[in-house]
């Protein structure tokens, strides 16, 4: 008999499921939706437009403080909109806004990234070993894995609106055009990767080990996100209505924390793991689907 998945966020305590049986999942848009969560963005600032005075100014006593204790003040500023508004009233804020607001768009756009996570049966037992917390550890001692996974909220997903949306927040409507303009180009510019280009890949943190997109065979199908459903995949029942003969309900990557890059951000001394795992993927899909290999 098959079982239900969940798709868990440990750190974030965010999940989505409950899933229908792994050979039904790896066929919806649920990998998909895994990948948008760990997809990181490169950010852009374009040069300032402006120019600080030339003649000497009188500086406010906000003005004359370090820059360790700017940034400060900065990372205390609740909403990007905020920070926004603030960095507009004086030249030297302006630069140091920008960049906190590009810190914390990071965190927006690949809320998963970085995090622990797990895709977990429903008839799990246990949990893998280093990676639960303490905390955790004691949870399990009355619940299982799944259970406690289950009241986790579903994942919230930005997509880089929140950069249109500060750019909404401090542009009034009897602003010109022109102006409208100006403000845009003093934001940070979001690049996200895209899965599509070939040097894109797989990050696997914990273990410093990626996947290459240029690997991956389209053909079948295959996206980073059905390797993460099947390496990072945990329950004690090795049914999974995959129709596969082999094992994967002990995934070697569960718990571990993932990140989708571009390639020239990977540390030199990682390994590349593409020749190992796609092929895999690609034998356990094709059963799944009935093909003979």
């Amino acid at each position: 008999m098959g079982q239900y998945w969940t798709i868990t966020c440990l750190d974030t305590h965010e999940s989505i499921g409950c899933l229908r049986e792994m050979g039904e999942a790896l066929y919806s848009s649920i990998p998909e939706s895994i990948e948008e969560l760990i997809i990181l963005s490169k950010f852009a600032l374009m040069p300032l437009p402006i120019k600080p005075f030339d003649e000497p100014k009188i500086l406010s006593p906000l003005e004359m403080l370090p820059q360790e204790i700017i940034e400060r003040i900065f990372s205390f500023i609740p909403r990007s909109a905020a920070v926004f508004c603030f960095a507009l009233t004086c030249h030297r804020f302006l630069e140091i806004g920008r960049q906190a607001i590009a810190m914390r768009e990071k965190k927006y756009i690949a809320p998963w990234a970085g995090k622990r996570i797990i895709c977990v049966g429903n008839c799990v037992e246990g949990y893998p070993e280093n990676v639960l917390t303490e905390k955790e550890k004691a949870i399990m001692s009355y619940k299982s894995l799944y259970v406690y996974a289950a009241d986790f909220r579903y994942p919230t997903l930005l997509n880089g609106r929140s950069i249109n949306g500060i750019l909404k927040s401090v542009n009034h409507d009897h602003y010109y055009v022109s102006r409208r303009m100006q403000l845009q180009n003093w934001l940070p510019t979001s690049c996200p990767v895209s899965t599509g280009e070939a040097k894109a890949v797989l990050l696997n943190i914990t273990t410093n080990e990626y996947v290459r997109q240029s690997k991956l065979l389209p053909e079948h199908g295959i996206r980073f996100g059905h390797i993460i459903m099947l390496y990072a995949s945990w329950t004690s029942d090795p049914s999974a209505a995959t129709h596969c003969e082999e094992e994967i309900h002990w995934g070697p990557w569960a718990g571990h924390r993932f990140e989708i890059t571009f390639i020239d951000a990977v540390n030199q001394d990682a390994t590349d793991v593409s020749d190992i795992i796609v092929p895999r993927i690609k034998s356990i899909m094709n059963q799944s689907r009935g093909i003979e290999e």
